[in-house]
């Protein structure tokens, strides 16, 4: 999370906060964290909202089955933070993907987030990625390196759903200080300076008049660009 402090935190809440993986929430150590909340109140602490693309919801329910009482404190969603901050209508966009990376040596390609461009785009519907967050071995996604796997399906598929001249929306460490949005090609976007992660990347369809202004003005869009994707998708 851009601009956290755990120290902070620690001081203004009194208590030493213990980090754990997404894979100890989805081991068989989960039971420790439950059995203590039995006796005491525990809280555990994720960025964004806790049920929105995790996994959290199955330790929720784990707590629920054996008699502890969960309670759920909401914070902004990066789906619902990224959307608002670009200007594009959230009722516009199709299903939602996360792009991770390949894994060539096991033979490994996410082909289903290009077939979910593919289907958001049929439909006339903006796609919004997540990208691949392995914080553990400090793996995290760029832009780039999303556009990487976007050519590279593309490559293999070859079904005409990505090119450079795309329209994507870039966007990183959306609800910090130093947020940074743009708008323009795929190719443009490959090479533009986000700074460090996390990384979001929208691929909008059809756009509403008032979108295409948002992208222009809020996302530093290149207007000639909007015409052209909006007559090639239109």
């Amino acid at each position: 999370m851009p601009d956290f402090s755990r120290e902070r935190l620690e001081t203004l809440i009194g208590q030493e906060i213990v980090e754990v993986s997404r894979e100890f929430l989805e081991s068989d150590k989960i039971s420790q964290i439950i059995e203590e909340a039995s006796k005491e109140d525990i809280v555990l602490l994720v960025p964004g909202d806790p049920f929105i693309a995790t996994t959290h919801i199955t330790v929720r329910i784990e707590a629920e089955k054996r008699g502890v009482k969960t309670m759920v404190v909401h914070a902004p969603s990066i789906i619902s933070s990224a959307i608002s901050e670009c200007g594009l209508q959230i009722y516009k966009f199709g299903k939602i993907a996360t792009i991770v990376y390949p894994e060539p040596e096991l033979g490994f390609f996410p082909f289903s987030v290009y077939e979910v461009l593919k289907e958001n785009l049929s439909r006339r519907l903006h796609t919004f990625f997540l990208l691949d967050l392995k914080v553990e071995t400090g793996k995290l996604m760029t832009i780039s390196d999303a556009i990487d796997v976007l050519f590279m399906m593309e490559e293999k598929l070859n079904e005409g759903v990505v090119t450079s001249d795309t329209l994507g929306v870039g966007l990183a460490r959306v609800g910090s200080p130093n947020t940074i949005l743009k708008a323009g090609s795929l190719a443009e976007l490959k090479s533009y300076n986000f700074g460090p992660p996390p990384h979001s990347l929208i691929i909008p369809s059809i756009l509403h008049p008032i979108e295409a202004e948002a992208l222009i003005f809020l996302c530093n869009a290149n207007k000639k660009l909007i015409e052209k994707w909006t007559r090639k998708i239109g």
